[in-house]
């Protein structure tokens, strides 16, 4: 009890601290405003000194003294007349507006620039709002509407992040409104998922374990959720399988909607908030709920599991950093999926975004690994040193074996014990689960299709049972014994003995109940796998720039003996090969690190060549073919040019911000909408290219319109953390509001 007591009294101390911090870090955001008003107050200065672009709507009385929208629209055959083809500019859909009969009398508007003096135009169609809208929904818009306002930029300025005049609205993870006291980590894995946690300025990291009411005791729990008749959440891990097992036997688990290794379900499709997913009784749910419902388990179970840990001290989820791991190669629209499902799981609010950071897990693994000494490796030396991060300019690669997918990351020691990346995140979809899918092939070829068919649909529990054991197996070398369903030994008897379906393989053999694999068919099943870890492992360490010392092997499917000894067979002699003691905990463990310092990778390499739509003069040459909008004011412009922000295999500072000023166009607009475009080649000149693909949009909203056209909106996009983030500062008043960018397509 007194130990009790002494904790409460730490902690309370500890708290007394934190708001000491706090209210020097308000001091501090109160000096940044005032900062910020004299920045505002010479970017006035700025604007006044360029010459204006802008023609102002005259009253009424003074139309007729305008020349014509012909009159001002630049002669066609007169190129020297224009700006140069570099010089390029960008439209923005208004759908707010209702369409006038009236010619605006009025050019785009103006971005400012601090280093550029060329001009650009961003074309910005679509969807999106900012999330201060008072909890409405988007308004859906049509990217090919001709019917479009326009917004001039003159720069792109590369900068550090400063911090945000608002920083509880700002959407980064280092200006949190509200002090964490722990960090936790979740590894939503595609065959297991689990947690780990750990409080502000302690080093212990701990987990609960799981299944030990079943004879388990596990780090990890099957990622399987189960919901009742109703969609309504019933069991989620082994809870789930138990659960539907006995209701199997009862004849009742055909009304119950079972879901597991669902997480794949994210990758290389194309999402929306409505995507469905098909549970075993072949009825369909939202996926989002899927998700959100299995994360919303995830998160009360961790604070029920923190509070046994403090006394009974209650803790509430807006106490916590949120660490959500996520494959290296899923797309900006999983990480947004994921993101949302967590919101919606009640992990993270709205307001307060910046307590949810989606981490890499092949980066989270990698924080883990670099503080390890030589006893935290299965076997090997660390010949330099007992820390790799205490050796500056230490290369190593992560290889991060999941469930799913195979994701790779390299990474250098920087002063600090921080990293920067060395190649851009590769990876594919050939994990653990493909040695699965190979065994469940294997499987159905033995017994035949029309026996494995008819246990698969009447006997699911039974094949999940079967596949488990299996997963068990991949862990041992040479033959192993997986337990046939008794369920399947029934169905298989009644065409033929069992002992002759077994007869036709000389590398399996039926023993008593049991299938005993040889070593051989086991390395066979492992096959596939092993050379899609080849081939990018090749890929990355040809390059002669990179000079890597270490390979970490972490991840479930790390710990496959044929895995092990096939990396160590083929790049052992480069490199040294090593695997945490707790390499399935690599991942969850590394999470909770870096929701503690989430700046700890300085810096990251882009994996593809991101940019916007922009519309230019057109170019009778250069534009033939091309899509071409004329304006309001009777200019022709092409409209599917691409604007570059950063390339392909670019390396970006954590802390650096794309920076653009934009102002209205049209003295009533109230929102300009952009448009994303990636690509995998590294210079693009139009969004209608091959490879050429659109990831997502944003709005920045714009809904005060006193000032007509003289409103500047100061965007930021940074590139550098796991997700891309924005922030939009409406000048006049100083005010900075996270933007949310949508990367799904509805």
């Amino acid at each position: 009890m007194d130990q009790h007591k002494q904790r409460i009294a730490n902690l309370r101390l500890e708290n007394e601290k934190c708001n000491k911090k706090l209210e020097d870090l308000r001091q501090e955001n109160r000096n940044l405003k005032s900062e910020n008003s004299k920045l505002r107050s010479q970017l006035q200065d700025i604007q006044n000194e360029l010459p204006s672009r802008e023609v102002r709507s005259p009253p009424q009385d003074r139309q007729n003294e305008l020349p014509s929208p012909k009159e001002r629209s630049p002669p066609q055959d007169s190129q020297n007349e224009l700006p140069s083809p570099k010089e390029s500019m960008s439209k923005a859909v208004d759908h707010k507006l209702e369409s006038s009969d009236e010619s605006r009398e009025s050019e785009p508007p103006t971005v400012l620039k601090k280093r550029v003096t060329k001009k650009h135009w961003v074309k910005l169609p679509f969807q999106l709002s900012s999330t201060e809208n008072d909890g409405q929904q988007p308004q859906e818009t049509n990217a090919d509407d001709p019917k479009s306002c326009w917004m001039q930029s003159e720069d792109v300025t590369k900068k550090p992040l400063k911090q945000c005049t608002s920083p509880a609205k700002a959407f980064s993870p280092r200006t949190q409104p509200k002090v964490s006291l722990v960090s936790i980590g979740i590894d939503f894995g595609t065959a297991f998922t689990g947690y780990s946690f750990g409080f502000k300025g302690a080093k212990q990291i701990r987990q609960p374990k799981w299944g030990e009411e079943y004879g388990m005791n596990t780090p990890k729990t099957p990622t399987c959720i189960l919901f009742d008749e109703n969609k309504n959440f019933l069991k989620f891990g082994y809870d789930a399988i138990m659960y539907y097992t006995r209701q199997t036997r009862r004849n009742e688990a055909k009304k119950l909607f079972l879901f597991d290794d669902f997480k794949m379900e994210l990758y290389g499709k194309v999402l929306h908030r409505d995507s469905m997913m098909t549970a075993k009784n072949g009825k369909k749910m939202r996926a989002m709920k899927v998700f959100s419902e299995s994360l919303k388990f995830m998160k009360d179970h961790a604070l029920d599991m923190i509070g046994k840990h403090t006394a009974g001290v209650t803790y509430s989820a807006s106490d916590a950093t949120w660490v959500l791991t996520v494959p290296a190669i899923w797309s900006a629209a999983a990480k947004q999926f994921m993101r949302e499902a967590a919101t919606e799981a009640g992990l993270v609010t709205e307001s307060e975004p910046e307590r949810l950071i989606v981490a890499l897990e092949p980066e989270a693994a990698s924080v883990w690994c670099k503080q390890l000494p030589k006893e935290g490796f299965m076997e090997g030396d660390l010949t330099e040193a007992e820390i790799i991060e205490q050796v500056p300019g230490t290369q190593y690669m992560v290889v991060d074996c999941g469930g799913g997918t195979i994701d790779i990351t390299v990474h250098e020691v920087v002063e600090g014990g921080h990293l920067k990346e060395l190649h851009r995140v590769s990876g594919n979809n050939m994990g653990g689960q493909t040695v699965d899918k190979n065994f469940k092939a294997f499987i159905r070829e033995i017994f035949s299709e029309k026996v494995f068919d008819e246990f698969e649909k009447h006997h699911p529990s039974e094949l999940q049972r079967l596949m488990y054991d299996f997963s068990i197996c991949k862990r041992y070398d040479g033959e192993v014994l997986v337990q046939c369903p008794y369920s399947l030994q029934q169905i298989a008897s009644k065409v033929d003995d069992i002992e002759a379906y077994f007869s036709r393989d000389n590398d399996v053999d039926w023993e008593s109940g049991q299938i005993l694999l040889s070593g051989a068919k086991l390395k066979d099943l492992h096959e596939d796998s092993v050379r899609g870890i080849e081939s990018l492992m090749k890929e990355i360490l040809k390059k002669p720039t990179l000079n890597i010392r270490y390979i970490f092997l972490v991840g479930g499917f790390a710990l496959s003996p044929y895995v092990n000894r096939f990396v160590k067979e083929k790049f052992g002699s480069k490199c040294q090969v090593l695997c945490p003691v707790d390499a399935q905990m690599a991942i969850v463990n590394g999470a909770v690190m870096f929701g503690m310092m989430p700046n700890v990778v300085e810096s990251r390499i882009s994996v593809f060549t991101y940019g916007i739509a922009v519309v230019h003069f057109f170019d009778k040459i250069k534009h033939k073919g091309k899509s071409k909008y004329v304006s309001k004011d009777g200019v022709h412009y092409c409209d599917v040019c691409f604007h570059c922000l950063v390339k392909k295999d670019e390396s970006i500072p954590f802390d650096e911000a794309e920076q653009y000023i934009f102002n209205a166009l049209e003295i009533d607009q109230r929102e300009l909408p952009f448009s994303f475009y990636c690509t995998e080649k590294e210079t693009a000149e139009f969004v209608d290219e091959e490879g050429m693909r659109k990831i997502g949009s944003l709005v920045v909203s714009m809904p005060k319109i006193s000032q007509g056209r003289n409103r500047s909106v100061i965007l930021e996009i940074k590139f550098g953390f796991t997700e891309m983030q924005a922030t939009a500062t409406d000048v006049d008043s100083g005010e900075t509001t996270s933007v949310k960018m949508d990367f799904m397509s509805k």
